[in-house]
């Protein structure tokens, strides 16, 4: 058993594909294959089944993993303290997901907070809507992901993370940032909204005529259009936070807004194990679950089935 063994095993349980996980770690599928069997032959022990789109592991192959965590996590931070710097190939990089409002107002800082503790790491965080997500993580595309809107599909963990509150805001010097509004009040104004949101659809399934002045693809474009006076703007609360906090922005008070709020929900598939990395990052989120967060959309902007990667 060599530590380049275990790290191939990782790898493997990590995609749960043997041709995924050798262009994870630029060697050739042949020799990922040869480096499992050589393990398997050493403890006479079968450690996966091989399936038609990958493969799985046996109960006793969960167990090793389960073991040889430790030692790959011990194995990283001994290469980081007497190597120095590690190359960038030295370790997978982490791939997060995420819904598009919790992409830009809530996983950036998360991922900060991994990137602190581990400045080596490298990580990708892809955006697109929840149910793409769940796919991309149920064909090991993914490792772990925060979305809003979930299917829940058996083969999937959901973790409830936060109740995300729609509010309705305007400029400080706006009459309505004085007034308490019913929604059939709010509605009636020019609003400035996110193309394609949820909360469009549920003033219609309600029955209101929405009096929409302006749709805009991303939160920050909607805040934009606010400040120049283009109307009411309504997001979630955790994408005006900094804003309001400084007095550029006032909420309106819409009592009934508190009532479409959106559960969000951390997952992961739970047939397999998460690679060390991942269970550092779901700690974290754990550790933060229920805080409120937001951060400047000017460090980066994300759109539908983009990625972005913190070297």
């Amino acid at each position: 058993m060599t530590l380049h063994q275990l790290r191939i095993f990782e790898c493997v349980v990590r995609h749960l594909n043997i041709t995924k996980a050798s262009a994870a770690l630029r060697i050739s599928q042949p020799s990922v294959s040869q480096q499992l069997r050589l393990l398997e032959d050493e403890f006479a022990t079968k450690f996966f089944i091989r399936l038609n789109q990958g493969v799985e592991l046996t109960p006793e192959g969960e167990e090793f993993f389960t073991g040889i965590r430790p030692l790959l996590a011990e194995a990283e931070n001994l290469e980081q303290k007497f190597k120095g710097k590690p190359k960038a190939n030295d370790t997978a990089p982490l791939i997060v997901g995420g819904s598009h409002n919790v992409s830009v107002n809530v996983l950036p800082k998360l991922l900060m907070a991994l990137k602190e503790r581990h400045p080596s790491v490298q990580l990708i965080l892809e955006t697109n809507e929840s149910r793409i997500m769940e796919t991309r993580l149920l064909n090991s595309e993914v490792e772990i992901a925060l979305i809003t809107n979930p299917s829940h599909r058996a083969e999937l963990v959901y973790e409830p993370y936060e109740e995300m509150e729609v509010v309705a805001f305007c400029l400080p010097t706006n009459p309505l940032a004085q007034k308490k509004l019913t929604l059939k009040e709010l509605v009636e104004r020019p609003l400035v909204l996110r193309s394609g949101g949820r909360t469009e659809r549920m003033f219609t399934n309600l029955g209101y005529q929405v009096n929409v002045a302006f749709r805009c693809e991303l939160s920050a474009a909607v805040r934009a259009a606010v400040r120049i006076g283009m109307g009411v703007g309504i997001l979630y609360r955790n994408a005006v936070a900094s804003r309001v906090a400084r007095g550029n922005l006032k909420l309106i008070n819409v009592p009934e807004l508190k009532e479409m709020g959106v559960k969000s929900f951390i997952i992961y598939d739970r047939r397999k194990p998460l690679a060390p990395m991942a269970q550092e990052f779901l700690q974290i989120l754990r550790e933060k679950r229920n805080l409120p967060i937001a951060v400047n959309d000017k460090r980066m902007q994300i759109g539908s089935a983009r990625s972005v990667s913190f070297h």
